[in-house]
């Protein structure tokens, strides 16, 4: 009896040792699954960031402190000895090491992300002024981001397979966090090393104003050009000229490819201003570097930087308010300013009349260059201008043309591209005057192809008051305020039975890596109209990349029924 006793005692210990382990083992889970999602929410906050003075500010910093902490006091839980025997349970084992490496990868992230941010916030505060300093700088803040960059793609999230169901999401959420940072330090360090090599130089490039009162395809019509010079860290603007005294004889450039087989009835190779017919930027890029060097005086160029009005108000962000001829530029004015009211200060004066956006340029890049502004604050303008193509730059050099293709800012279109533009050929500036949305949708075949509808309606708001050079008539069987347009259509790689409708089809071809077809069109003011483009879309194509055109204000994309709310590229699946 009495052993019967001893053994009963025993087992009851025994369960109620087990029972208290069991409890101790659920709070620090516990508490450490708590500590885990307040990290993840932080880190979540952070990522959710609109901009790099965001990233760079004390707060963030101070954030991804917080969130180091709650990840080590997660790990610190998890790790504790005891816990450990609950790792030798195949269920409970595999939750605790999924928790492990979150923890510990949620910890060393937030570290080293912390450190970064704190050196680019040191870099960033520093004088701007040219010279060889900037080329140091550019080139710290590229070994900065390569480190970081290193740091987190050694970081181990673990699998998400077999994990319970909010505890798979968190790891599925954290390896896609880690993702999208690791690409942001790669973009971060090859934007440097690229900014580092073009300010060291030498070398010249051509800039071209844009203006959006006036549109092509991707871009506003290239109205000024000058030649931007790099060496030692400096850069130096020439005199801006208008483009159109820079027109040569008939035949003296011929495009090549697509652009020359597309639109050579234009002869875009001897006029500068009947380039951007393709909303493929290099095609274009190649060909004005040959027109630029062929104009009598102009020396060699070794690539092509393009910006228009909205790339001059991102700049304004930057540097603040310029003066140009008694006018003074802000980001709150400037696009009144250039897109209609420097033509009605012209009015009277043909003489005096000009494209002023190239000269607003060079006294905002005489702003860039005396270094009064804060680098995180450049850097974010320049990102948003080249997301919606604002400010796109070409470069003859291979390797560094693949830099600013990674980086998005060459103009290049995909294979997946769909992009609908509106190009003025009113010989007037109404373009912003004018509303335009693409509405599209899908339906997947049964053989996996799948039908593609876009409907593009035209918005012609214009009640045709104003000056004849900024409403019209430009051309004969217009009135003040008609628009006459080309509704060029880019679609997808192998898009097959293409066809328009409401327009008059004038193109039909391939055009870079995409189809494209185009027909013309003429808006009354104060009328709309609708351009119906349909195709096959090929099987196997899973994805659509819609492309920016830039133009002020801005196309309004519906997919499916769904608002895009990106005004850059933006990448969406084809449902079925």
């Amino acid at each position: 009896m009495r052993s019967w006793s001893r053994r009963r005692r025993a087992i009851t210990l025994v369960v109620a040792l087990g029972f208290v382990w069991g409890v101790a083992v659920t709070v620090l889970l516990v508490t450490a699954a708590l500590s885990l999602a307040s990290g993840a929410d932080t880190l979540q906050d952070v990522r959710a960031q609109a901009t790099i003075d965001d990233l760079t500010s004390d707060a963030t910093i101070a954030d991804l402190d917080s969130a180091q902490h709650d990840f080590g006091s997660a790990s610190g839980r998890i790790s504790n000895p005891v816990v450990a025997p609950a790792r030798l349970i195949p269920f409970v084992g595999r939750q605790i090491r999924g928790m492990d490496h979150l923890a510990t990868s949620g910890r060393d992230g937030s570290e080293a992300a912390a450190a970064a941010l704190t050196e680019v916030q040191g870099l960033s505060e520093g004088s701007q002024e040219g010279g060889p300093a900037r080329v140091a700088m550019l080139r710290d803040l590229a070994a900065v981001a390569d480190d970081l960059h290193g740091e987190l793609a050694a970081l181990d999230v673990g699998s998400a397979t077999g994990l319970v169901g909010p505890l798979h999401d968190a790891v599925a959420d954290a390896a896609e966090g880690q993702r999208s940072a690791e690409r942001g330090a790669k973009q971060l360090t090859t934007a440097s090393g690229a900014l580092a090599d073009l300010f060291e130089g030498p070398s010249s490039y051509l800039l071209l104003g844009a203006n959006n009162g006036e549109m092509r395809a991707g871009s506003g019509m290239f109205l000024s050009a000058a030649e931007l010079r790099f060496e030692d860290g400096r850069a130096e603007l020439s005199d801006v000229r208008p483009t159109a005294d820079l027109t040569l004889p008939e035949g003296a450039v011929t495009a090549t490819g697509d652009l020359q087989a597309n639109w050579g009835w234009l002869d875009p190779g001897r006029d500068l201003r009947q380039l951007g017919v393709s909303p493929d930027f290099p095609q274009s890029a190649e060909t004005a570097v040959r027109t630029w060097e062929a104009i009598p005086g102009n020396g060699p160029v070794s690539g092509v930087i393009v910006i228009d009005v909205d790339g001059i108000r991102s700049l304004l962000r930057v540097v603040g308010p310029v003066e140009v001829d008694g006018v003074r530029y802000t980001a709150d004015n400037v696009r009144g300013q250039l897109l209609r009211e420097q033509y009605q200060r012209y009015e009277d004066d043909r003489a005096e009349r000009r494209d002023v956006l190239g000269d607003v340029a060079k006294v905002i890049f005489q702003r860039i260059e005396a270094g009064d502004w804060k680098l995180s604050d450049l850097a974010t303008q320049l990102t948003d201008s080249v997301a919606a193509r604002h400010l796109m730059v070409w470069s003859a050099d291979d390797p560094l043309q693949s830099t600013w293709a990674d980086l998005g800012a060459d103009g290049h279109l995909r294979s997946s591209s769909l992009t609908v533009n509106l190009l003025n050929r009113s010989a007037n500036k109404l373009d912003s005057w004018v509303d335009t949305s693409a509405d599209v949708t899908t339906e997947r075949r049964s053989d996996g192809r799948t039908d593609l509808t876009v409907s593009y309606r035209i918005d012609n708001r214009s009640n045709g008051e104003g000056p004849r050079y900024l409403v019209g008539p430009g051309i004969e069987g217009l009135a003040a305020g008609d628009y006459r347009g080309l509704v060029v259509a880019n679609l997808p790689a192998g898009a097959t039975d293409v066809t328009i409708d409401g327009a008059r089809r004038f193109l039909d071809g391939g055009d870079g890596p995409t189809a494209v077809v185009a027909g013309e069109v003429t808006v009354k003011a104060g009328t709309s109209t609708t351009v119906t483009v349909t195709a096959v879309l090929p099987e196997g194509l899973r994805q659509l990349t819609i492309e920016p055109t830039a133009r002020i204000p801005r196309t309004r994309w519906s997919i499916d029924g769904v608002e895009v709310d990106k005004a850059g590229r933006t990448v969406v699946r084809i449902p079925g």
